[in-house]
C-alpha cells in the first residue's frame, strides 16, 4: 500500500512540471486545440501556477504526494472569479498570442461551467495521475476538498464534469454531489458541455 500525502503545492518542493501535466488532463480536449499537445500546454501552465496571482497560480494548489512525488492534484477557488483581472493578467505576463488563446479558453468556460457565487467553494480542476489511478487517490482528493471548503464556512463545493466524463460523474456523485445544471453549446463536429454539480456544507 502507498502511503499518501494531501498538502499544499510548494513549487520549491514539487514538481511544477508534473502538476501542469495533470492540469493539462482536466480539459485536454480544449488544450490540444489552441496547443496541439500536452508537452506545449504544460509549458504555459507551469509559467502559470510559479507566477501565482492567477486562477492557475500556485496559491490555489494542493497535491497528493508519495514521498514527495506528485501523484495527484486539486485545483481550488472560492466564490466567482474576476474575469477581466484574468485577462489583463494573462495579457501582461504571457505573450499576445498565448494571452488570446487563454482569452478563448476562459471565454469557453464561461458557456459551460458553473456560476459561482459568493460563499462558494470550487473545485476547478482533480486530476490523478495515471498510473495511481484506482487507488482511490480521485476520492481522497475530493474529501479534502469538502473539508477545505467547511474549514472556510463555504456554503457549497462546486464541480464541473464533461458530459461524456461518464466515470468521473459516478466518483463524483458517489462522494455525494448532485447535478443542478447541465450547459452545453456547438462545438465544430459536435457540442461541447458539462454538468455542474454540488455539495450543500451543513455545519
Amino acid at each position: 500500500m502507498i502511503s499518501m500525502k494531501f498538502e499544499k503545492l510548494d513549487i520549491k518542493k514539487h514538481s511544477v512540471h508534473k502538476v501542469a501535466e495533470l492540469l493539462y488532463e482536466t480539459d485536454h480536449d480544449i488544450f490540444n486545440f489552441f496547443y496541439h499537445n500536452k508537452s506545449n500546454t504544460a509549458k504555459i501552465l507551469e509559467k502559470l501556477i510559479e507566477l501565482g496571482g492567477n486562477n492557475l497560480g500556485h496559491e490555489n494548489i494542493c497535491v497528493v504526494t508519495e514521498n514527495d512525488t506528485v501523484i495527484g492534484v486539486l485545483l481550488y477557488s472560492m466564490g466567482d472569479h474576476d474575469a477581466f483581472y484574468e485577462l489583463m493578467f494573462h495579457f501582461k505576463n504571457l505573450n499576445f498570442i498565448d494571452a488570446l488563446k487563454f482569452s478563448l479558453i476562459d471565454l469557453k468556460d464561461s458557456l459551460v461551467l458553473a456560476h459561482l457565487v459568493d460563499g462558494d467553494f470550487y473545485l476547478a480542476g482533480v486530476a490523478v495521475d495515471e498510473e495511481f489511478r484506482g487507488w482511490g487517490i480521485g476520492g481522497l482528493i475530493l474529501d479534502h476538498g469538502i473539508k477545505m471548503a467547511k474549514k472556510r464556512g463555504c456554503k457549497r463545493v462546486v464541480l464541473d464534469v464533461a458530459l461524456d466524463n461518464h466515470g468521473a460523474k459516478r466518483l463524483y456523485e458517489k462522494t455525494g454531489f448532485k447535478v443542478f445544471d447541465k450547459r452545453s453549446y456547438p462545438w465544430f463536429d459536435g457540442r461541447i458541455g458539462m454538468y455542474n454539480m454540488e455539495i450543500i456544507c451543513i455545519k
